[in-house]
């Protein structure tokens, strides 16, 4: 069988994390792959180690290419990018620990999904982490069960990014523009956006991240991170948070919530997270809403359910309550609520926008969204 994968570890140092992470690689990657190692200028030790690595179980080829210096995450991944032929590409960290099933329920994932080009599994990355006294592996077979779970994200993260053969041939490969580490992976998944592809967190494949113990050791890391967010967000603009005010309960499965969905997904695909705030129908959760009417939840949209008599003073409440990290737009269902939010605009410093003032959303680059409350 060819391969089907070019698996591409970026290594630099710190061999006691990459030495467990390349046996469960090796012990858990069951399609057939092709392995490349990409070491930007680790130490002699490191070096002579990585040249003993040989192919084993579904690994059929692994392939050093060695860095004489650090050239960063970018140009590591690029490397092996370059180098890679398959239908999918993964690029990987090297404090990973993979288990059972984590690739090919991935891949079997997105060949039935052609709309999505970008897919992380799910990981302690995500806080999701096994319960006290299940092992990883026990935990992944109790994921796999989640076969036909997954949920829409505004970025896939690079620790373990799988990335389809169309995606590279329509954008390419990791901007260098990056210096060194940081925001790469944004600007990827926001490229990969803009041409029509979706990226998601598949449920049912897990894999552990150690997450940033290979820059832990960086001392710049901090300025590097503040100047390519700078970057990224003068490429793309700034992420947006709206707070969204209803009082209606929608009714599961019904046209009206299917409109409201569809028009809240198309506003989170542009940079933005959606809070909302309002009432949600008994015994059924947010994602079992998207699912009602046959869509995926967006990781973007965060519910707060909120009903009774003192639900608007509690919305209020939550709102005004929220300093570190403001609203930039309040979408209010009524003209009562709009003269009301504007009133307390010196506290909450947020443009409050009338849900059913079509002109209005659209002047602040909103598409219009549906199922407003009848004033």
């Amino acid at each position: 069988m060819s391969i089907l994968c070019d698996l591409v570890l970026l290594s630099w140092n710190h061999l006691e994390e990459t030495k467990p992470c390349l046996e469960s690689l090796f012990e858990h990657t069951d399609v057939p792959c092709r392995l490349f190692i990409v070491d930007n200028g680790s130490e002699p030790h490191v070096r002579q180690f990585l040249q003993s690595v040989r192919p084993r179980g579904e690994i059929r080829e692994v392939v050093l290419l060695q860095n004489e210096a650090n050239e960063g995450f970018p140009k590591g991944m690029n490397r092996g990018l370059c180098a890679s032929s398959a239908p999918y590409a993964c690029l990987l960290n090297n404090d990973l620990i993979f288990t059972p099933g984590w690739l090919s329920r991935m891949i079997d994932f997105v060949q039935a999904h052609p709309e999505i080009g970008l897919a992380n599994p799910t990981s302690s990355n995500f806080g999701n982490y096994p319960p006290h006294g299940v092992s990883l592996n026990d935990y992944a077979v109790q994921l796999a069960a989640k076969l036909d779970v997954y949920v829409e994200v505004g970025v896939c993260i690079g620790f373990c990014l799988l990335i389809t053969r169309q995606v590279m041939q329509r954008i390419g490969v990791l901007s260098e523009e990056v210096e060194r580490m940081f925001f790469e992976d944004e600007d990827y998944s926001m490229r990969a956006q803009a041409a029509g592809f979706q990226c998601v967190v598949v449920e049912s494949a897990y894999v552990f991240h150690g997450e940033h113990k290979s820059v832990r050791d960086v001392p710049e890391r901090e300025a590097l991170f503040q100047r390519n967010q700078r970057w990224c967000h003068g490429k793309w603009g700034p992420w947006r948070r709206i707070a969204l005010v209803r009082m209606r309960p929608f009714e599961p499965g019904s046209d009206e919530l299917r409109r409201f969905l569809e028009q809240a997904l198309a506003w989170m695909r542009r940079r933005s997270f959606l809070y909302f705030y309002g009432p949600i129908p008994a015994g059924i959760s947010a994602p079992d809403l998207f699912r009602s009417v046959g869509l995926v939840p967006h990781a973007n949209m965060m519910w707060h359910d909120l009903s009774g008599p003192s639900a608007p003073w509690i919305a209020t409440w939550k709102i005004l309550k929220r300093q570190k990290k403001r609203f930039d737009t309040i979408v209010v269902p009524t003209p009562s609520w709009t003269r009301w939010m504007r009133w307390l605009q010196p506290l909450h410093r947020a443009t409050v926008v009338n849900m059913g003032d079509t002109k209005q959303v659209l002047k602040i680059g909103l598409c219009p969204l549906g199922g407003a409350d009848s004033p």
